[in-house]
């Protein structure tokens, strides 16, 4: 079995790399954001250059990723375990219009500006404790400097983002049946759910194996790799009996 991980907007392998060392086996980071990616065809042909000739996938997805991942899972046949971390089964429309979700990204995207790579790290992980040598290295890949308004902006090409954000609404992710593939969600509890939420966890397909954490947010996998790494062994155990 190879294993790949689909990550959500701004992930970068660094974010990835904790979640890997405490599953004991590796993983190959994928990262669509890169790509000019705006139709099926393109996602499809996409991920085929990625995984390349390898015949038995478990493929996990963060977020936007988990979006992702659960559409080729039910393209391409040798994937034969899913693992969704909060993602794949939200219907945006009940959240918010596209237009008003392509406005605030892009609005945050040109927000996220810094002099200096201290200030983004700053920004992104407080000024509390000593960030660990890879969260300070997640931050820093997250950036690029622009020479032109000699700033530190998000290292995303917005254009291919939007296209992304497009795409998952078109594909209604959440809709897709998965038949007879084993599927892991893990994903937090909060205290005060919101309606949009409880009614899609409600509706995730019963044979899909549903595990909610408590104490934690969406960045579930970076907050407590320790914890989302023993889940998805336990789960792969059974999995592979």
């Amino acid at each position: 079995m190879q294993y790949y991980f689909i990550g959500g907007l701004g992930g970068n392998g660094y974010h990835l790399a904790p979640l890997i060392e405490n599953l004991g086996f590796p993983v190959t980071f994928l990262d669509p954001y890169r790509e000019m990616i705006q139709t099926e065809n393109d996602l499809r042909a996409w991920f085929q250059d990625q995984i390349g000739q390898a015949e038995e996938i478990c493929l996990l997805g963060h977020s936007l990723g988990g979006d992702f991942a659960r559409y080729l899972a039910s393209e391409f046949p040798q994937i034969q375990a899913l693992i969704l971390l909060d993602g794949g089964y939200l219907d945006m429309e009940k959240i918010l219009p596209l237009e008003e979700e392509l406005e605030g990204t892009a609005s945050f995207m040109q927000q996220q500006v810094f002099a200096t790579l201290e200030e983004a790290v700053l920004s992104e992980l407080g000024d509390g404790a000593d960030p660990t040598p890879i969260a300070r290295k997640a931050v820093e890949a997250s950036y690029r400097w622009n020479p032109a308004s000699e700033q530190y902006e998000l290292n995303l090409d917005l254009e291919k983002v939007m296209a992304l954000l497009r795409l998952r609404r078109q594909i209604k992710t959440y809709k897709i049946p998965l038949a007879d593939l084993p599927v892991l969600f893990i994903g937090p509890r909060y205290q005060e759910e919101p309606e949009w939420r409880k009614e899609a966890l409600n509706q995730l397909d019963r044979r899909i194996k549903q595990v909610l954490l408590d104490g934690l947010g969406h960045e579930l996998y970076t907050e407590a790799p320790q914890t989302i790494a023993k889940e998805v062994n336990n789960w792969l155990q059974n999995v592979h009996k």
